[in-house]
């Protein structure tokens, strides 16, 4: 195919998506009275799994991913075909992966319209037709070479079916086409993950990412996991390069998948944590927000607002009272927090609703407790 180096330089020169975990961006911005703000902004657990102390040798030696796959296998159920620097390496790769064959014209990707930005970003990086869906079910009457499920979306909270899925798997197979299953928030519900329900052998349309930023909250670590048919993997591998992974992080991972009693306790802890935000801190916010249009996960929680500008009119009042939140394009995402950040977080919000206008907004003192 030739190679239009002016067009893909002007492809890889747009403006790239903003993300939440930005809490270093804003106390720059800001200074010293960001240092101390409880940051919310990013989904990831905010108990995540505690890192124990990491022998120097592993600063050494080179990365090595056998243990981590045979214990990502033990974790999965499955063993993963790739590992990369977190889901976002994985997602960066797959176009260039599927670009075989594509010819002149551009070929259509269809993405989430509220959903994860960098993979509309990827793909369009690379040439690929970007179009919007708003219902899983659309993308069962249109064509398409590429469609992207995030299961469960961040930040809407949507979960496909497993029936829906397994149409969708259908639907690609029959178009010679690629169905992309983002599953970094699954881990918290695993028993609702694609894999769970596919053969040993999977499609040759499926591509499904995992991560360990979310559920163990180990953003930092970089490690994301895609499973695919055995075709790809070698190509694949060598997108990714020889060593995507640093040693350190590729030996916490494996710690953290052999953990079975942290993962238990995580899970039934953030049980605990979902009922107290949601008596205790839910009601609140749904008053500042005006808006009880909102979507609960196990580690965030999505209001949908009136406008964009009232979005960020919130999102400030929050700054002022030291609460950090994810703003998007109309609704603001709220981290699920620590059961110890709970109090600090009420008595935030119970300052910003007694200053709002001089009164409370209809709560009464008992409310406000």
């Amino acid at each position: 195919m030739p190679v239009n180096l002016e067009g893909s330089l002007s492809l890889l020169a747009l403006a790239a998506p903003k993300h939440g975990g930005d809490l270093a961006y804003w106390q720059r911005k800001v200074g010293n009275e960001a240092l101390n703000w409880l940051d919310l902004s990013s989904a990831c657990n905010r108990e995540p799994w505690p890192i124990p102390e990491i022998p120097a040798s592993l600063w050494m030696a080179l990365p090595d991913q056998t243990d981590l796959l045979d214990e990502a296998e033990r974790y999965f159920g499955r063993r993963p075909n790739a590992i990369g620097a977190g889901s976002q390496h994985i997602i960066e790769s797959l176009p260039p992966l599927l670009r075989e064959g594509a010819g002149l014209t551009p070929q259509i990707v269809f993405v989430p319209r509220v959903g994860y930005q960098e993979h509309a970003f990827a793909w369009r990086k690379w040439g690929y037709e970007i179009v919007y869906y708003d219902a899983l079910e659309e993308l069962l009457t249109q064509h398409w070479a590429v469609a992207v499920v995030i299961q469960p979306n961040n930040p809407t909270g949507e979960l496909a079916s497993a029936s829906t899925l397994s149409q969708l798997i259908a639907h690609a197979e029959q178009q010679g086409a690629s169905l992309v299953v983002d599953e970094a928030f699954i881990d918290a519900t695993p028993e609702l993950s694609v894999l769970k329900f596919q053969a040993s052998d999977l499609s040759e349309s499926l591509f499904v990412m995992r991560s360990v930023g979310k559920f163990f909250g180990l953003a930092g670590a970089r490690v994301g996991f895609v499973f695919c048919a055995s075709k790809w993997q070698a190509a694949l591998k060598n997108l990714l390069g020889p060593w995507p992974v640093a040693t350190p992080s590729l030996h916490l991972v494996c710690l953290a998948f052999a953990d079975k009693a942290w993962q238990a306790q995580a899970l039934q802890h953030i049980g605990v944590r979902q009922a107290a935000f949601v008596e205790r801190i839910m009601p609140k916010l749904n008053t500042i927000f005006d808006s009880q249009d909102s979507v609960c996960n196990a580690l965030f929680t999505t209001w949908f607002l009136e406008s964009q500008a009232y979005a960020e009119q919130v999102f400030t009042m929050l700054h002022q009272v030291g609460i950090h939140t994810r703003l998007g394009d109309g609704w603001i995402r709220v981290a699920l927090p620590a059961l110890h950040e709970m109090d600090a977080l009420n008595s935030a919000l119970i300052r910003l609703l007694k200053t709002a206008g001089g009164q409370t907004q209809g709560y009464s003192r008992g409310e406000l407790a």
